[in-house]
């Protein structure tokens, strides 16, 4: 296990957000992972295969209003998780909204609605879908894939709808290489062709 610490941070509006933070480097960007109902250990695994430059942050927001104001406080782009439909609802909202201080999104088995997407086209958004997915199908994820102009979809095996715990190191793999072919602004794979981290 991984140490974390949890700290309260209270809001300009008032309400108190539970964050766990695991240790991370300084100049680590901010992961902000949102998972209703799920916790830390859930995540802990994953995070010890995340490459160093991320600092993880998983966070009890109930909407996008709440996730934006803990953006503020956190004063620096974020990186934002989704795991789920729920999250997946509060990560795109509080994307659309704040282009400037999200720099990319990572959605787990959730559906950005079509009402959204035509806000997120310049987010470069990672699509990790399970292949046993129960939320997902391959053909949902395939057309959220076509309809985000900068999307990457990566289906794994055997992570079924939570791909963190279900398969962790396959996971980080997909997100670690995101984040590198990101800052490279180089591609191995093709850009329509739906990907797995383990092959």
């Amino acid at each position: 296990m991984i140490d974390f610490e949890e700290v309260t941070v209270k809001l300009q509006s008032g309400v108190d957000v539970r964050v766990h933070a695991w240790q991370a480097s300084n100049d680590a960007i901010p992961l902000v992972i949102v998972a209703p109902d799920s916790s830390p250990s859930d995540w802990d695994e994953f995070i010890s295969f995340l490459a160093p430059s991320n600092s993880p942050l998983l966070v009890n927001v109930a909407s996008a209003q709440e996730l934006l104001m803990l953006i503020q406080e956190i004063g620096e782009p974020v990186q934002l998780l989704s795991q789920g439909s729920v999250a997946t609802d509060i990560v795109s909202k509080t994307a659309a909204a704040a282009l400037g201080a999200v720099t990319s999104m990572i959605i787990c088995d959730g559906i950005i609605s079509p009402e959204q997407i035509e806000d997120l086209q310049s987010i470069s958004t990672l699509l990790l879908v399970g292949r046993q997915s129960e939320l997902l199908s391959h053909e949902e994820a395939v057309l959220m894939h076509d309809a985000l102009s900068n999307s990457t979809l990566i289906e794994s095996e055997n992570t079924r709808y939570f791909p963190a715990k279900n398969n962790a190191d396959a996971a980080a793999a997909a997100i670690n290489w995101f984040n590198s072919s990101a800052s490279s602004d180089e591609t191995e794979f093709g850009d329509s062709e739906p990907i797995d981290p383990k092959a």
